[in-house]
């Protein structure tokens, strides 16, 4: 059986959403809400299940419990197409938890039990699944606390040896110093083909607080295609190409969850696709867009035809209220 195109290396989570949670009980109130959604979730499992979506040809390598939750990830992953030979059943971790509150502004709130992924580590991971593979992706950093440092670093060194490219995205930790980051990235920053966090990471990461710098510095640490994903404002990127600031596209968000990794599966697609950074920046916003139309993580999602054509949609849409304008 040959190797995916693309591997996902990282978090696993089992998410219930709760819609709408508008406010926060009291201790020992109640309050109450919509209903209950049951998604699987974690930046990796996002990822991966956004880019068989899109069509591609994708694994996972990540961690779960020997439990029912454990089962539940089998199952959703066997009817998405995703590979998951890497997917290893401990039987001393339970799988990996969300609570999230969703308010009717989309903006949501998360309480988190790292579960097994708190011991996924490099003895976990099969680098034989790189053999062939295009692009391992390293998503969640920071939610998995053993791939971090030179840990992290002899994956990505794997992954570059099996002649695959690298990408990175990180997740956020409110606990996290620069400190913090230099020690998880430290040694891996020139080992990243691409790697693009958040603006939030990005200003705790680098110091700096305007995009064009943060990119800059993430580049003079060795990174090869730098960028920071701006949240509704879209994105930027500095590449060999260029500098860019990409606008996102302007939709009825409903759910914010999951709108980073749906970007990375967009970046990775329209690189596959062999697009100019910028451009496949452009394809992962798009992404992201359809993802937020919907409640969960990837519900949104779309083959890629058809986020190509909103793309072009779009861009006709843009080119006549220019001329318009003009």
């Amino acid at each position: 059986m040959a190797n995916p195109d693309v591997i996902c290396i990282g978090n696993i989570v089992v998410d219930a959403v709760g819609v709408y949670v508008d406010t926060i009980p009291e201790e020992g109130a109640l309050a109450l809400f919509d209903r209950v959604e049951m998604h699987l979730g974690g930046c990796a499992n996002n990822t991966a299940i956004a880019l068989a979506k899109l069509g591609f040809s994708v694994g996972l390598a990540a961690k779960v419990g020997a439990d029912g939750l454990g089962d539940y990830c089998a199952k959703v992953h066997a009817a998405s197409g995703v590979d998951t030979r890497g997917l290893v059943r401990s039987a001393s971790d339970s799988t990996s938890f969300s609570f999230i509150m969703v308010p009717r502004g989309g903006n949501r709130r998360i309480l988190h039990t790292l579960g097994a992924n708190a011991t996924l580590g490099p003895g976990d991971i099969d680098t034989g699944l790189f053999t062939g593979a295009k692009w391992v992706g390293l998503h969640g950093l920071a939610l998995v606390p053993k791939l971090e440092g030179e840990n992290l670093a002899s994956v990505l060194k794997a992954a570059h040896a099996a002649g695959a490219q690298t990408v990175g995205d990180l997740a956020i930790n409110d606990r996290f110093t620069r400190a913090d980051w230099e020690r998880m990235l430290g040694p891996c920053y020139a080992h990243f083909d691409i790697l693009f966090p958040s603006e939030i990471e990005a200003i705790a990461m680098t110091g700096q607080t305007e995009p064009r710098a943060m990119c800059e510095t993430l580049r003079g640490r060795g990174v090869k295609i730098a960028g920071v994903k701006l949240g509704e404002k879209g994105c930027a990127v500095l590449s060999d190409e260029g500098y860019f600031e990409i606008p996102a596209y302007r939709v009825n968000c409903v759910d914010t969850l999951g709108a980073g990794d749906a970007f990375i599966a967009g970046m990775i697609a329209g690189m596959m696709r062999g697009l100019a950074p910028s451009a496949a920046a452009r394809l992962g916003n798009a992404v992201s867009a359809h993802c937020v139309q919907a409640v969960g993580a990837s519900t949104g999602i779309r083959p890629l035809a058809e986020i190509l054509e909103f793309q072009e949609f779009r861009a006709c849409k843009d080119a006549k209220a220019q001329r318009k304008e003009e």
